[in-house]
């Protein structure tokens, strides 16, 4: 309440509080406000995105004492298909608007080439630990048999991405501009607003950045509900991706993720299952996107 009042004065009505994740939902005189402590300087971003003729965000009403003060959105129920298709369709066009290019610095892709370098190089050598161990058991567990009977889908993903990795590594190197656009690095369907326009919640995040990591963590957190090949074409409906940005895309979701391993059985055959899961769809992505590298 002491924050209520040194945002908005002693002598006004307030009808509710109600704390949101990072966000307070203030009713004063039955209008909402959303407050919020401001970590990233938003305004600067919000005033730049709107440099760039974009503005899917929520206004900032005002700023006090380090925190914002943001116009309240009701959002329409829509289905959660909707709000992926909504999620795209920001994305790509927050991408159009903030594009540029820059001169090449072959030090920020040699970085990423050892990076992913070293990550696959571990998964590989952590699998190969996994897999010697259970060929050491006489008896295997639920989630030791189902990691065996999939291990070569395991293998067979770090391989692909070690060799285009290297095949995406000849291409960059041969560029003389890298394409950079803003990036909203914070992915989750509960930041897509439906009201007049499409909004996106909570820029926190942001960063400039190449295109594909919204779209692979966005991959990354909802492979399982919808049908990536869909969206992606959607997305390049407006924003076309170049050919090393789709190689980069199909080497990140192919990587495996590492087990996480619990005291259950149950929730170990479970987050293996998830694990390969990802995989086969991956591998049928990736199946498609493939063809559009030319």
């Amino acid at each position: 309440m002491k924050l209520v009042e040194s945002l908005f004065g002693n002598n006004v009505l307030v009808n509710e509080v109600v704390k949101k994740g990072k966000s307070t939902i203030v009713t004063i005189n039955n209008n909402k406000y959303v407050v919020k402590k401001d970590k990233n300087n938003i305004d600067s971003i919000y005033n730049y995105l709107e440099s760039r003729d974009f503005n899917g965000f929520p206004k900032i009403l005002f700023s006090k004492d380090g925190y914002n003060v943001f116009e309240y959105l009701d959002n329409n129920i829509n289905p959660i298909e909707q709000k992926a298709y909504d999620m795209i369709t920001l994305l790509s066009l927050l991408h159009e608007k903030t594009t540029y290019y820059k001169p090449i610095d072959i030090d920020e892709y040699k970085e990423i080439y050892e990076n992913l370098t070293n990550e696959i190089d571990y998964k590989m050598d952590y699998y190969n630990k996994v897999i010697d161990s259970i060929e050491m058991h006489m008896f295997w567990s639920p989630s030791e048999y189902l990691i065996a009977r999939n291990i070569s889908k395991i293998f067979g993903a770090l391989t692909y991405s070690k060799k285009s990795l290297n095949n995406w590594y000849d291409i960059v190197k041969m560029k003389s501009n890298k394409r950079v656009v803003t990036i909203y690095n914070n992915i989750a369907l509960d930041h897509v607003i439906r009201n007049e326009k499409l909004y996106l919640l909570s820029w926190d995040n942001s960063k400039r950045d190449i295109p594909i990591y919204d779209l692979y963590n966005f991959y990354k957190k909802y492979f399982n509900l919808f049908d990536f090949e869909e969206l992606l074409k959607h997305y390049e409906n407006k924003y076309k991706l170049t050919k090393d940005e789709k190689v980069l895309l199909c080497i990140l979701i192919s990587i495996p993720p590492l087990i996480k391993y619990d005291k259950d059985e149950i929730i170990n055959c479970k987050n293996i299952k998830k694990i390969i899961d990802y995989l086969y769809k991956s591998e049928v992505v990736v199946s498609k996107i493939e063809p559009l590298f030319e």
